[in-house]
């Protein structure tokens, strides 16, 4: 390992310290908290577990004020503005503002791109970029509608969708993005996969070549196997790079070139409070992260709100043994289903069961009830059939072989309102806090 990322490892545990004792004493929504902090002298680890967890609800009590340090005038940042507030994405349950520091997401962003050597190497310098996902995204200069190239292109950044929804793109939208990309010629393409999914099969099926990029960055939601194979078709060569993070967090995780997910220990430090054993994989847990050096913005164990897998393996191949290693990160919290015993199934299982069907690109599994599923898709042409007959059997190694499972074909899904796709729900609640230790 690396001098300097052996130098990060052992000083993540000590800024994090750092960061827990400024944010108790000097935050003013943690004053709550104080009295069930253990104290100084004992591990970080351990101060941080007898702390509540910090939920998007919390958010929308203190921000915009309640989670800036003292030392700092909110009121003089604003009027400066050097923060802003900004919107997140998300169902209207998740949709919160955020206290927003450019410089800081930039310095996270920065160090997260270390963590793979394409990226790091793209990120080393000036270059431009094209951002494909929801007008819905996070940030204020996403838009809807008919706007020129030109009044799309920010700080090096240039925003291609213009429409809520992506599968009602026609040939003219698909041929204005692929000339964009042409002309703009951007060293990175960031996307959210199932939005890069749809243009990379239109592109396809069209024949139309596309610019290929030095890296495509999977980012604002979970990439389905089937996204993949479809971007693949579209961009052979061009190394693909999973990000994680929030617009509340920054970067939080980066896929590696060995294919594990490494830790921002710069800008973050993460827990995986595990699922309980007998609700499903002890593996399997919620990612809260305390952010480190934002003094606009201090969130402890902070709820994202989604769920990763950890590595229990060897050290990962690429040589970072620094910071925590996560397999993957397994789908929302929110987009859990529950087998025929009641245990929970992450995305990521329902998903690496289901890309078996030959010829589906995307799909939406929703449970009705205790082992009752349905499953709606769309299909590559002359395979919805031969799709409909293997389904019921993939979804029960899944759920189980008692399931009762319906499939329909259809000819497209649309995103949810917050502009990102769901790809499996109950329709009943449940407590979500019941599930985790």
């Amino acid at each position: 390992m690396e001098q300097t990322e052996r130098h990060r490892h052992e000083t993540n545990a000590t800024r994090c310290a750092d960061a827990l004792e400024q944010a108790l004493s000097s935050v003013p929504f943690y004053r709550g908290w104080r009295s069930r902090d253990p104290g100084p002298s004992r591990p970080v680890d351990e101060r941080l577990r007898a702390l509540p967890v910090l939920s998007k609800r919390d958010l929308r009590t203190g921000v915009p004020f309640g989670f800036i340090h003292e030392s700092r005038s909110g009121r003089e940042g604003f009027m400066s503005g050097e923060i802003e507030l900004v919107a997140t994405s998300g169902t209207a349950s998740d949709r919160v503002s955020v206290t927003w520091n450019q410089p800081w997401w930039d310095r996270s962003e920065s160090e997260a791109a270390r963590l793979h050597p394409v990226l790091g190497r793209v990120f080393g310098g000036s270059h431009r970029e094209a951002v494909l996902t929801s007008p819905v995204c996070a940030g204020n200069v996403c838009h809807v509608g008919r706007v020129a190239m030109e009044q799309r292109v920010v700080n090096g950044l240039l925003f291609l969708n213009q429409a809520n929804d992506p599968t009602t793109w026609d040939a003219s939208e698909v041929r204005r993005m692929v000339d964009e990309l042409d002309r703009f010629r951007p060293e990175v393409i960031e996307a959210d996969p199932a939005y890069l999914a749809i243009l990379a099969r239109e592109c396809t099926l069209a024949g139309l070549p596309v610019h290929q990029p030095a890296c495509i960055v999977l980012t604002y939601e979970f990439p389905s196997l089937m996204h993949v194979r479809q971007i693949r078709r579209a961009f052979p060569d061009v190394p693909l790079v999973s990000s994680y993070g929030s617009t509340e967090t920054g970067h939080v995780f980066t896929r590696c070139d060995a294919g594990l997910f490494h830790q921002n220990g710069a800008t973050c430090h993460v827990e995986i409070q595990p699922v309980r054993a007998a609700r499903g994989d002890g593996r399997v847990g919620r990612i809260l992260v305390t952010t480190l050096d934002n003094p606009w913005f201090a969130l402890l164990r902070f709820d994202v709100g989604d769920l990763a897998r950890l590595h229990v393996g060897p050290p990962c191949a690429c040589g970072r043994d620094g910071g925590l290693v996560v397999e993957a990160i397994e789908g929302r919290v929110g987009d859990l289903t529950f087998d025929t015993e009641g245990r929970a199934v992450t995305v990521k299982r329902l998903d690496d069961a289901l890309a078996a069907a030959e010829g589906i690109v995307g799909y939406r599994v929703e449970q009705s009830g205790a082992g009752r599923y349905a499953v709606r898709f769309v299909a590559e042409p002359g395979t919805a059939a031969a799709a409909a007959d293997a389904l019921p059997g993939l979804m029960r190694t899944v759920y189980g072989g008692g399931a009762e499972v319906s499939v329909r074909a259809v000819s497209a899904l649309a995103p949810e309102p917050s502009g990102k796709f769901r790809l499996a729900h109950t329709r009943f609640e449940w407590d979500p806090e019941a599930l985790f230790s």
